[in-house]
């Protein structure tokens, strides 16, 4: 990881509605529950998950395609289509602590 990371370009309102297309694609009890961004041109969008995987990931851009960060702001994956994006958002393991609320 990181060649992608040295130029962090903002999305664009291309790239959000891109990201709500796919958001709005999936099944109403999926795990990515929501995403917000502020402005026109955000630098991060958050990713959320259910309760139950209770997770809030920041979204970067990159030159080659995204970052996706965990709750502490720690890079864990770079991916370079939003497919694969869902992908690493569905891959994250659910908190220990959100495990035992079931």
């Amino acid at each position: 990881m990181g060649d992608g990371l040295l130029f962090m370009p903002d999305f664009s309102p291309d790239d959000i509605d891109e990201i709500d297309r796919l958001w709005r694609s999936l099944p109403a009890d999926h795990m990515w529950s929501g995403w917000a961004a502020t402005g026109e041109r955000p630098a991060t969008v958050w990713i959320f998950r259910t309760l139950t995987h209770w997770r809030r990931f920041p979204l970067t851009r990159t030159r080659t395609g995204y970052a996706l960060s965990d709750d502490s702001g720690n890079l864990f994956r770079e991916a370079g289509s939003l497919g694969e994006l869902l992908q690493a958002v569905e891959a994250v393991p659910q908190l220990r602590r959100a495990a035992t609320q079931d």
